[in-house]
């Protein structure tokens, strides 16, 4: 099949297979536009016939009934004011039923109507023309207006004439609409499986290059950098996979310089650190000599910042060995609440010193996961709210269990991310644009080292949106028993 379509570039064999695939498409679209057109003047046409013999009924009625009300009035009272609406009402029903008339002259209803017609005029008629002496005469109204009964029964018959009309017309239609169904049925039917063909004919052209690249790609995105990439297929996707697999030399060359360079570098600090610390540790203890307590506090300040930067240092190396991941995780059973309790403490000092409240909901849940990673993730975010938020701020930690999924949300009052900085806040050595008071800047990894850590325990990490300050949510799976 290959052998017989090879195209240059992918853009023209994505448009022959489109062309191709369409044309059959276009036809059935073409077809059933044609047969609902059809039903809906149909239907339309049925709509304006029942809804013109309900509503004709409906009026006839209404105004027999006001015709009745008033021929009775004239009967008791004798004015001929209701003589006048008599007649009045005499002229709209005949107005009415000439026109329901020329409606419905070729069914069943023509003959109530004519029927109808008669008896209204004849009652009109003898209300009219009644003569006498006067007890003669009302006794001829009231005996004429005894016809206002066969009147209104003619007219209820009208209306179930017109309902049964109404449903027939409706039956009518549906069957219509069945066989054209049918016909569309069998036209769309055999039109899509043409299309289908022509699908799985373009697909096989299409899938092979595309399944290569995406079977590159993924080896990249998982760090595998030693299969060789090879794309088969339009000139441009062989191009393509080109480019790919130079990457992959490029992306292999970099790791392994990265790791050396990961390496030399936590070995070249650690060493004079370690110096510097216990130098620190040494003053701090008075072992070369007793302290002034201004040259104590700078000793403090010392050795606060020498456990700052080792913790830096050690970012580092847990992000490398994140990266890794080579070394089996220890999994366990591990009660969040109290890790957060745990990990609050150990910042209770810099809360109680810039006055910031700490709200917390917890929950009695346990999740699987690395007990020191799910820990340094807690601390990294929490650390992060303190480092943000001003004084006498607020900071949030709320915990939700949804569907055997813990939501844990840490949010503060600070100045939030900007929406330039959100796309990059878990990419390595990032570092945004807003100012902390932290005196040591951080390396850039807090975030992309928890989200590694996360991912490890099967959860996610992600930033919310927020109208002021930032929020964070992490989900983790909760244990079984739970």
């Amino acid at each position: 099949m290959n052998r017989l379509y090879r195209p240059r570039s992918f853009f023209s064999l994505l448009l022959t297979g489109f062309i191709f695939v369409a044309l059959p498409l276009i036809v059935a679209l073409v077809s059933s536009i044609q047969i609902l057109d059809g039903l809906v003047q149909q239907g339309a046409v049925a709509v304006f016939r029942s809804a013109g013999r309900i509503d004709s009924c409906r009026k006839v009625a209404d105004l027999l009934h006001r015709q009745e009300r008033a021929a009775r009035l004239y009967t008791v009272l004798g004015e001929a004011e209701h003589l006048e609406d008599v007649n009045g009402r005499h002229l709209e029903v005949e107005d009415l039923l000439h026109q329901f008339a020329g409606l419905n002259s070729e069914n069943e209803l023509a003959p109530l109507i004519a029927q109808l017609q008669a008896k209204e005029r004849f009652l009109v008629t003898a209300l009219t023309n009644a003569s006498g002496d006067s007890v003669k005469r009302k006794g001829e109204q009231e005996a004429a207006l005894g016809g206002y009964s066969e009147i209104g029964a003619i007219v209820s018959q009208l209306e179930r004439l017109s309902n049964a009309l109404m449903i027939q017309e409706v039956d009518i239609l549906k069957e219509q609409v069945q066989n054209n169904k049918n016909t569309l049925v069998w036209q769309v039917s055999g039109l899509i499986g043409f299309s289908v063909l022509l699908v799985v004919l373009f697909i096989s052209l299409i899938n092979k290059p595309v399944s290569q690249l995406d079977r590159g790609i993924e080896r990249l995105g998982e760090g595998d950098f030693a299969t060789p990439i090879v794309v088969s297929g339009p000139r441009d996707l062989e191009s393509i996979g080109a480019k790919l697999d130079w990457l992959r030399k490029r992306l292999n060359t970099l790791d392994r310089e990265k790791v050396r360079m990961l390496a030399h570098i936590s070995h070249e600090l650690k060493t004079p650190l370690s110096s510097i610390k216990e130098g620190a540790g040494l003053l701090k203890d008075g072992l070369v000599g007793p302290l002034s307590d201004n040259q104590a506090e700078v000793v403090g300040i010392l050795d606060n910042n020498c456990n700052k930067l080792q913790k830096l240092i050690q970012n580092i190396l847990d992000f490398n060995m994140a990266q890794a991941k080579e070394v089996p995780l220890d999994i366990q059973d591990i009660r969040m609440d109290a890790l957060l309790v745990d990990v609050a403490e150990d910042h209770r000092n810099a809360l109680l010193a810039r006055n910031i409240n700490l709200t917390t909901e917890l929950l009695p849940v346990s999740v699987n996961g690395n007990l020191k990673q799910l820990k340094t993730v807690v601390d990294n975010l929490l650390a992060n709210a303190v480092k943000f938020t001003p004084d006498n701020g607020e900071i949030g930690i709320f915990m939700k269990k949804k569907a055997n999924t813990l939501h844990l949300v840490v949010e503060d009052t600070g100045p939030g991310i900007s929406e330039e900085d959100r796309s990059q806040i878990f990419l390595p050595f990032f570092q945004g644009g807003q100012k902390n008071r932290s005196v040591v800047k951080g390396s850039g990894l807090g975030l992309a080292v928890s989200k590694e850590y996360i991912q490890n325990c099967g959860g996610t990490l992600r930033l919310l949106p927020s109208d002021h300050g930032a929020r964070f949510e992490v989900t983790l799976p909760c244990s079984k028993e739970v």
